[in-house]
Formats: structure tokens, C-alpha cells, sequence
């Protein structure tokens, strides 16, 4: 991903009014929880415009914050999740441009790096193989997707044909499949501390759910489920 798309990126992401209001909404009211919890302090009134409000049911007030963050929880991820998926191909795109991992030979016309023993196909069958993307499904499942065409009477239909990296052979080993998650958690680490926009999106949820799991402990839900 070009150094153009990371500002741009970043832009959107400063740009949306809406995501930074429920951002800052979820922000404050987590600290504001957490504080209550950490230090036990207590509310004893609010003052409005009209009349000045006295709270006397502290677990209520509780339980009215926590299920005020699960709401701002989910109103976050509603305006985050398309800025996930972008996230996503910002770290994967930088991973694919390592030469140890994933390099196109032009003039061989074939992958090297450590891709190369999971790709079985030539570039000069399958020229859209230099455009490759790394693609992620469920927990350990993972793929290399790339464009490609059918030629047919009726015309050509276009689409992206998946490399399983879940299918082990004698070239493509699990140990070359270990070596390749090991890549993925370094670029995914460094992307969360060298790229401030990876806080700026996921910072909200650790907040959040630090502080339903506090208020959830110190209400004693938990022991009371289990």
C-alpha cells in the first residue's frame, strides 16, 4: 500500500464526524467507568439545567453505565467496520511486499520467497498472480487470492481463484505455514505500535471492554452465572 492511500486513509478516518463523536462518546464514558471502579469513587448528584438530580442507587447508576457502553460498543463498531476492512489491507499489503515473503520474478515469470512453495501456478498462465492478496478466514485459515479470467463462447467472466495455505504438500510444509503466521503477527504488531491510525481504531473497544469486564467482577455477574 502506497505512502498516498496510508494519508488518505488517515484523512477519512480524521475526517468522519460521526465515527470520532461515538469514538469520543465510548472513550470518555470507559474511563469514566473505570475510574469509578479503580477508585470507587461515587456520583452523588448531577446538576442540569432545570433541576439538580441526586443519585442514591449506586449498583442501579452502575448497570445503567454498563449497559450504556454495550450500546456505544456496538454504535462504534457500526461506524469502525468498514475502516477494519481497509486496517486489514493496509498490514497484509506491507507483509506481501517483503522479498522473503512474497516476490514476483518478471522476467522468470514465477513467485519467490516463502509463497512460492504454496503457489502452483506460472505467471505466464496466470499473469494475476503478481497481484496477489493475503487473504484471512476464520482463526487459522489463510489464502492467497488473485485475479484471473475464464475464457468461454459467450465472453470472458472474471474472477479471483483462492491458494488454500491450509493445504499442506511436500513443497508447502506446516512448518512453512508456522513461519508464515510468525510474519504475520510481526507485521500486525508493528503496524499496532509504528502506525498510529491502528490505535486510534481499536483503542476504543479496549477500553470499552476493560471496563464492562471490571464492572461485571465487581458487580459479581460473573460468579453469579457461573
Amino acid at each position: 500500500m502506497s505512502e498516498e492511500k496510508l494519508v488518505e486513509y488517515r484523512k477519512k478516518l480524521d475526517e468522519d464526524e460521526g465515527l470520532q463523536g461515538k469514538r469520543k462518546l465510548l472513550v470518555g464514558l470507559s474511563i469514566l467507568m473505570l475510574v469509578i471502579n479503580f477508585t470507587g469513587a461515587t456520583f452523588k448528584e448531577a446538576n442540569t439545567f432545570i433541576f439538580k438530580i441526586e443519585f442514591t442507587n449506586q449498583s442501579g447508576l452502575s448497570y445503567f453505565l454498563l449497559l450504556a457502553v454495550v450500546f456505544l460498543l456496538i454504535r462504534y463498531y457500526t461506524y469502525a467496520h468498514h475502516y477494519h476492512d481497509e486496517l486489514y489491507k493496509l498490514w497484509s499489503s506491507r507483509m506481501l511486499k517483503d522479498r522473503k515473503i512474497f516476490h514476483y520474478h518478471y522476467e522468470a515469470e514465477r513467485v519467490d520467497g516463502l509463497l512460492a512453495n504454496a503457489v502452483n501456478v506460472w505467471g505466464g498462465d496466470e499473469p494475476g498472480i503478481q497481484a496477489s492478496k493475503y487473504h484471512v478466514s476464520g482463526i487459522f485459515k489463510r489464502g492467497l487470492l488473485y485475479p484471473t479470467e475464464h475464457h468461454h463462447e459467450d465472453g470472458v467472466d472474471e474472477y479471483e481463484e483462492l491458494i488454500s495455505l491450509t493445504n499442506f504438500t511436500s513443497d508447502w510444509r506446516r512448518e512453512d505455514y508456522l513461519k508464515l503466521l510468525t510474519y504475520e503477527f510481526k507485521y500486525q504488531c508493528a503496524a499496532f505500535f509504528k502506525y498510529r491510525e491502528n490505535l486510534d481504531l481499536v483503542g476504543p473497544y479496549f477500553l470499552g471492554v476493560a471496563a464492562l469486564i471490571l464492572t461485571i467482577w465487581k458487580l459479581g455477574l460473573l460468579s453469579s452465572l457461573l
